[in-house]
């Protein structure tokens, strides 16, 4: 799924979230050109992440754009998660929670697998988008700044941070 949501001269908001005992949220709001004015990076706890994403959302959805958009890491059952236990019960149930908060609050909603999303936001990417140091010690952040910028450029529209026009 590849639409452009953002119409032409208007802001967007963008919410990337990694979802699991320890959240995190990070929340861009982009100019129409595509460059971020406004990052907001959290990290909490599961029971606070609904509430967070709530107030990211709501209180920072530009009033002359579109919808917002949060995407949202899915939790893949594999090997490794099969012996997560009640920290993958608890991931579970947060990416339902947390999709259907998104939807509560106006905001278009993407679950994508972290497989689909961290070879493509590399290291390299979130730098080059100002998001690797605003995330420096926060891993969960971090994964979920991965997720925002991703939604960002493939649904929202904003330029691909690496690409050459991104940076002129």
């Amino acid at each position: 799924m590849s639409a452009v949501l953002t119409p032409p001269g208007y802001d967007v908001l963008v919410v990337g979230v990694d979802p699991g005992p320890i959240p995190g949220l990070v929340a861009i709001d982009f100019y129409a050109d595509g460059t971020a004015h406004a990052v907001q990076v959290v990290q909490c706890s599961a029971n606070a992440a609904e509430g967070v994403l709530r107030t990211l959302v709501l209180e920072n959805t530009p009033s002359n754009g579109p919808a917002p958009v949060v995407q949202i890491e899915r939790f893949v059952v594999g090997r490794g998660s099969m012996r997560s236990g009640a920290a993958g019960a608890t991931t579970r149930q947060s990416v339902e929670r947390l999709e259907m908060t998104a939807k509560e609050c106006g905001a278009t909603a993407y679950v994508r697998s972290a497989s689909e999303v961290k070879p493509w936001a590399t290291d390299e990417r979130l730098d080059a988008a100002g998001l690797l140091e605003a995330t420096k010690g926060m891993r969960h952040a971090r994964d979920a700044a991965r997720h925002a910028l991703f939604c960002a450029v493939r649904v929202a529209g904003v330029l691909d941070p690496l690409s050459r026009k991104a940076r002129r």
